[in-house]
């Protein structure tokens, strides 16, 4: 039997999901193959298990560099632990400066995995920089490198330098809740924090073109975007929530919307797919990055050629006149497409398969 460690330092609730689903996954199930464990940070924003195996520490809070990252003392007390424990396997689901430390000074006989969701980072983006060098890191020290997606999984020798034998795909996973009925709404929903790389231009031509649809606009502002989002504030089909969500909020959002839009102008995959079908309801998106691996095009949603804003808001259009009917068996196609493909509970297979 495996003695497999889950980490993640991540304040973000999505990160926190995955993780703490997999663990409560594999922990119920009683598993022969795996003594699975799990870490992360106290007051966690998703609540997750109190088990004997759920270890909670004191880290800090941002993944880069802060006063919290150099408490030595906090840090030599979560090593000092992991090596009396001796496990066989280390995953990290998200980058953390506090990985690189475990990395090297862990059991030099614990194998080591890292999860990297954004190998190429987004242009623009502010973080753009720190998170290469974090990826590079993370490249040298782990044993093995995890992507969720398969489009990318050559570019990480090309990148970084790692043999292809280091370098692993699995499809990302979540907590799946009960199916939740449509609201046949004809509202759009974009989620997420609107950095430029989302594509807050292309959702303002969109908006306009589309006057008859309403947009339930979700998520912080990044500054480069501030002026985007004023012209978007002004559209009267245009709702805002610009400040912190809490989970029930998000799921609030998701329920009341019938689609969910991705006009982005570039991605990795995106976790806003897999909470669209959390809660049954269909995306339409540009096909960017690996965005074309999470949607099955006419079952769980609709993949438009990048930068294409007029055929985007066309299939909008469409998509919201759909009857009660088209609708709600897309809505469950997109459900039963995600808990297939997503599912913490469905993923303990490929999990397994990974670590092993």
């Amino acid at each position: 039997m495996k003695k497999v460690l889950l980490v993640t330092f991540s304040d973000n609730a999505d990160h926190q999901d995955i993780s703490f689903g997999m663990f409560e996954s594999i922990y119920m199930s009683a598993s022969d193959n795996c003594d699975i464990w799990i870490m992360g940070i106290n007051n966690p924003k998703v609540p997750v298990m109190d088990t004997p195996h759920t270890h909670l520490v004191d880290c800090p809070r941002r993944p880069g560099i802060e006063k919290k990252t150099f408490d030595v003392r906090e840090l030599s007390k979560i090593i000092k632990w992991i090596n009396s424990q001796n496990f066989d396997v280390i995953f990290f689901e998200t980058l953390h400066v506090w990985n690189l430390a475990i990395m090297m000074f862990c059991h030099k006989n614990t194998v080591i995995f890292q999860m990297i969701h954004d190998l190429i980072p987004h242009k623009g983006d502010k973080q753009e920089k720190s998170v290469h060098l974090m990826n590079k890191a993370v490249c040298k020290l782990a044993d093995y490198i995890v992507l969720c997606n398969e489009k990318y999984v050559s570019k990480v020798t090309e990148i970084y330098g790692v043999p292809q034998e280091r370098v692993r795909f699995v499809d990302m996973w979540r907590r799946f809740p009960k199916y939740t009925e449509p609201r046949y709404s004809r509202r759009a929903l974009f989620f997420g924090r609107m950095n430029p790389y989302k594509g807050v231009d292309n959702l303002l031509e969109i908006a306009k073109k589309c006057p008859e649809i309403q947009f339930d606009v979700v998520g912080r502002v990044d500054p480069q975007v501030q002026e985007l989002v004023d012209e978007l504030k002004k559209l009267p089909n245009v709702m805002m929530n610009n400040g912190y969500v809490t989970d029930e909020e998000m799921a609030k959002a998701f329920i009341k919307a019938d689609w969910i839009v991705l006009p982005y102008n570039s991605a990795t995959q995106s976790g806003v797919v897999i909470d669209g079908y959390r809660f049954g309801r269909p995306c339409i998106a540009f096909s960017v990055g690996a965005i074309a691996e999470q949607v099955c095009e006419g079952v769980s949603g609709y993949l438009i050629p990048e930068g294409n804003n007029a055929a985007f808001a066309d299939k909008l259009r469409g998509a919201v006149c759909m009857s009660e009917g088209e609708y709600k068996k897309m809505s469950q196609n997109a459900y039963e497409y995600g808990v297939k493909k997503y599912s913490a509970g469905g993923a303990i297979g490929r999990f397994m398969k990974l670590i092993s």
